[in-house]
């Protein structure tokens, strides 16, 4: 149930703070995350550091719910909300470091997903990582594609 109640309340954030005018634009960082997640957590339980329980629709071991929930609605929010100055760039990736480490939390606490031979630290320095190559995806790959097309 914890999957379902994820997915419930990432779309009403979806719904409440998307900008329409720049899903088409901002929907490519959702599927970047997705990507991610599910690369990382399908490794993360094949090297045995961690295992979900309770998995309702599978994709890549984990839930769907929860991939097509947290996962995909944070990525198309964080692209939404990518600064252009590095330091608010930093802030913003530790801002959403610090909002995904607090869903980890709440899942490991719900007893649907378990660590074996991780830490919840770890998850912050690759959620930091997850954020910064996003950033780094966006300004250097998405950005460049839509100036090259108003030419």
């Amino acid at each position: 149930m914890p999957w379902v109640i994820s997915f419930i309340i990432s779309w009403i954030l979806f719904f409440t703070l998307i900008d329409y005018k720049q899903l088409k634009r901002n929907i490519f960082g959702g599927i970047a995350a997705l990507i991610l997640g599910s690369i990382v957590d399908w490794g993360g339980q094949k090297l045995g550091i961690y295992h979900f329980y309770d998995v309702i629709i599978p994709w890549a071991g984990c839930s769907a719910f929860y991939k097509f929930g947290p996962i995909f609605v944070m990525g198309t929010l964080f692209f939404q909300s990518v600064p252009k100055k590095p330091w608010i760039q930093a802030l913003n990736i530790l801002i959403f470091s610090l909002l995904y480490l607090f869903l980890e939390a709440l899942i490991i606490s719900t007893g649907v997903a378990e660590y074996f031979s991780w830490h919840i630290l770890a998850s912050l320095l690759i959620n930091i990582l997850t954020f910064s190559s996003l950033t780094y995806f966006k300004e250097n790959f998405l950005e460049k594609i839509e100036v090259n097309k108003s030419y």
